[in-house]
């Protein structure tokens, strides 16, 4: 078994066009084909499956209240809620106030996603470093597992990660898309570290990604596809679901030279480790 240790529900639906129960009855029936498909694309839907838990992530306010619908209605639905780095110059004393409110919630399982993002957000540097400063104390003050955004932004991740009180805490590091010089930095860090992988992990420019991977231990490793993006292949550029889980986890398996059986015991007993589901 396995579970999903970052999607976006909403989001899923927002891009596919397809609501979370559909997807569900998708999943029971076993529907992802059509009379017309070929024995090849019946052989890859073969292996779509419904994970055991989806751990869905609220990183906008904005998105808080349907995350706690989405929990309380789903009882293998677990939330984490945290405000994203290209938010920084919009959000609010409010904004933070709230999240403190749902973080409390019993069924919110981590603070996060937070952290750092220079890829579209270069000019804003100084403001996320500061952001991220908060929002860590913030997450470090709720006893919450942290899951932390960090792209682009590899050298101020590290300064204000070894900075701050991070012993014993569990983090994890979701949607690896750096080096293997960063992750084994990451990896030395007085902190339970995690480190999550997506479908990236299955694209042809990502042997980064692969590279990386190869240095984590298996007893750090989650799995996630951060839905409804970064698909993996062979369904790259269409909306991802949680039910893609099995081609992330082949592609790591091939990467740690392992079965997928093993691959999957690890990142399961992480998930238990990490969150506590």
């Amino acid at each position: 078994m396995f579970i999903d240790t970052h999607c976006h529900i909403d989001s899923y639906e927002r891009h596919a066009g397809e609501s979370f129960d559909a997807l569900l009855e998708r999943f029971q029936s076993a529907s992802f084909t059509t009379e017309r498909s070929s024995a090849k694309e019946k052989a890859v839907a073969s292996k779509i499956a419904q994970p055991e838990a989806f751990i869905h992530v609220a990183c906008d306010p904005a998105d808080f209240d349907r995350a706690r619908e989405l929990s309380e209605k789903y009882p293998f639905v677990y939330s984490a809620y945290g405000i994203h780095p290209e938010y920084v110059e919009t959000e609010t004393a409010e904004d933070e106030a709230r999240l403190l409110e749902f973080l409390a919630h019993p069924k919110c399982v981590a603070c996060g996603e937070f952290g750092l993002d220079y890829h579209y957000g270069a000019e804003t540097k100084a403001a996320q470093v500061k952001l991220f400063e908060r929002h860590l104390q913030l997450g470090i003050e709720s006893g919450k597992p942290l899951v932390l955004h960090l792209r682009e932004a590899d050298d101020d991740a590290l300064a204000v990660l070894r900075t701050a009180n991070l012993h014993d805490r569990n983090v994890h590091v979701h949607c690896f898309t750096g080096t293997s010089e960063f992750v084994e930095q990451l990896l030395q860090l007085d902190a339970n570290i995690f480190v999550g992988f997506t479908g990236i992990v299955t694209f042809n420019n990502a042997q980064n990604v692969r590279d990386a991977a190869a240095l984590v231990p298996l007893d750090q490793m989650l799995l996630e596809t951060d839905a409804p993006y970064m698909a993996p292949v062979p369904f790259r550029g269409k909306p991802c679901h949680s039910g893609y889980i099995p081609f992330i986890a082949d592609k790591l398996a091939e990467i740690k030279n392992v079965t997928v059986e093993e691959l999957y015991h690890h990142c399961r007993e992480n998930t238990r480790t990490c969150y506590g589901i």
